[in-house]
């Protein structure tokens, strides 16, 4: 089989850079609200834009944003460019409890991924929800969707991967046809149901738990609430105003560089392809 060209890191930002203003443009134009988040934000600070190691984007949305932004896909009043598309497992087309917005031009190239799971590069867009302000509740909450994350993890790897090992390997391959039997959409729509237990509109505290962050994810609502532009890559794009509390309890000392041996792309890969 031919390998495929591969982008390079660069052109791959470039790739991201170009979705995200039109997810920008789009978000103005429907009045919804979103906010760069986890590794995209803190390049913004540290870096004003990229991380420069880093090869992707992610964004948040308040719940009552994103499920209109679901909505607006389902009704088909979603107005976007040219091979791009909106997916999420409410239409079926991705099996997660987020959405990403993709480009069917560019290709995912993906060692541990099935084809079928969402083949295209892409925004990962996250629901900010409300969570417990008790410990307790909350530490239950977030164990019980990074135990469903698991599973619907492995339910969509390639039999006989694992970034653990060979032995990790083996191990999922005993189970991943209970997981697949299953099936990985209702795992997320599990994992959507449980992220918004606590109601968004009511809660005091916050937290982007369909992430990976788990309980580094919570914050007084009021406290992420206010907006300010950043700069990113030339782009004038929104984000946290009070952005060192959420910074500071994902990643302690931010503006603190990684080792180098740590510094180096955790995505995948992509390449080029012809649509029609």
């Amino acid at each position: 089989m031919e390998k495929p060209n591969l982008l390079s890191l660069q052109e791959t930002q470039a790739v991201y850079l170009e979705l995200l203003g039109e997810f920008d443009l789009l978000c103005k134009e429907y009045g919804l609200r979103y906010d760069l988040c986890g590794g995209s934000m803190l390049g913004a600070v540290r870096h004003q834009g990229f991380i420069p190691w880093d090869n992707d984007i992610d964004l948040s949305m308040p719940r009552p944003d994103y499920e209109r932004l679901l909505q607006l896909k389902l009704e088909g009043k979603l107005s976007m460019p040219a091979h791009r598309d909106l997916v999420s497992d409410r239409d079926g087309s991705f099996p997660r409890h987020f959405a990403r917005f993709v480009r069917h031009d560019v290709k995912r190239v993906a060692d541990m991924a099935e084809e079928w799971d969402c083949p295209y590069i892409g925004i990962d867009i996250f629901p900010l929800d409300g969570v417990s302000g008790e410990d307790k509740a909350f530490r239950r909450q977030v164990n019980k969707i990074r135990r469903l994350r698991r599973f619907l993890l492995t339910s969509v790897e390639k039999a006989g991967t694992s970034r653990r090992g060979k032995v990790a390997a083996m191990v999922k391959n005993l189970y991943r046809p209970v997981l697949r039997a299953i099936g990985c959409f209702r795992f997320a729509r599990m994992l959507d149901k449980e992220c918004q237990r606590v109601d968004y509109e009511t809660a005091e505290y916050v937290g982007i738990i369909s992430g990976m962050y788990g309980l580094k994810e919570r914050w007084r609502k009021e406290d992420m609430l206010p907006q300010q532009q950043f700069d990113f890559e030339g782009l004038q794009v929104p984000g946290f105003a009070n952005y060192d509390i959420y910074l500071t309890n994902l990643y302690g000392d931010y503006m603190k560089l990684p080792p180098k041996d740590k510094q180096v792309p955790h995505c995948d890969e992509a390449c080029r392809v012809d649509v029609e």
